[in-house]
């Protein structure tokens, strides 16, 4: 009964904050993380609502676990890393989009999810509908492209060129316009990444505080446990 309580919560605060016109909120940060909003630095703690065009960065042995807010993605910004949102709602259904300039990012997405999930580097779009995976750019402007769970389409944008990444595979997509897919190594996931991508499943368990906004502009907080 107290699940079914707490899911109906949850729900209620999702609805809420799509109402609002927010797409995510931070979950959780640590170490040296800036948000910029309109190119302005904006203040934050845990449960802040995010909006679209917002810019994340984070610094060294820093990250930042962002949830969106229909509860169909979680991302992991990892450390060195700067990230945009850039999101749409079509049909009542939030079509989510990161942007990730440099760094890397993990992005956990449940099955069956309603709008759809993307994240774009400079050079390279990964597309997906319930998996997960980690997608790096480096100074080098070279993709990589993890796959841990499911399946993602890696598109170069250069080239046009796609491939189908599956899971326990890794697509490299560079400026020339090549995608090549070979099977995962050690070398394609360091322990500092598997420290990320272990982390972001604890991050759901912790109590988060949602800030909600209504229609007159009131500010209100919920906590959920998961």
């Amino acid at each position: 009964m107290k699940k079914t309580a707490l899911i109906l919560v949850i729900l209620m605060s999702f609805t809420i904050l799509l109402c609002a016109d927010p797409v995510a909120y931070l979950m959780q940060t640590k170490g040296s993380v800036l948000l910029y909003r309109s190119d302005r630095t904006v203040k934050f703690k845990n449960g802040e609502l995010l909006y679209n065009k917002d810019e994340i960065i984070t610094g060294v042995r820093s990250y930042a676990a962002v949830k969106y807010a229909d509860g169909a993605a979680t991302v992991k910004v990892f450390p060195n890393s700067i990230l945009r949102l850039n999101s749409t709602k079509q049909n009542k259904q939030l079509n989510k989009s990161v942007l990730l300039d440099i760094g890397g990012v993990y992005s956990s997405i449940v099955n069956r999810i309603k709008g759809e999930y993307e994240v774009e580097s400079p050079n390279t779009v990964a597309s997906v509908k319930g998996t997960s995976f980690l997608m790096r750019y480096n100074a080098d402007k070279i993709t990589y492209v993890t796959v841990l769970e499911g399946e993602v389409m890696v598109k170069n944008k250069i080239s046009g060129k796609s491939v189908l990444v599956k899971q326990g595979m890794t697509a490299t997509s560079g400026e020339d316009g090549s995608v090549t897919l070979e099977e995962t190594t050690p070398d394609d996931l360091s322990e500092e990444d598997l420290e990320q991508i272990d982390s972001a499943a604890e991050e759901a368990l912790r109590t988060i505080r949602i800030q909600i906004i209504n229609e007159n502009g009131t500010v209100k907080y919920i906590d959920i446990t998961y």
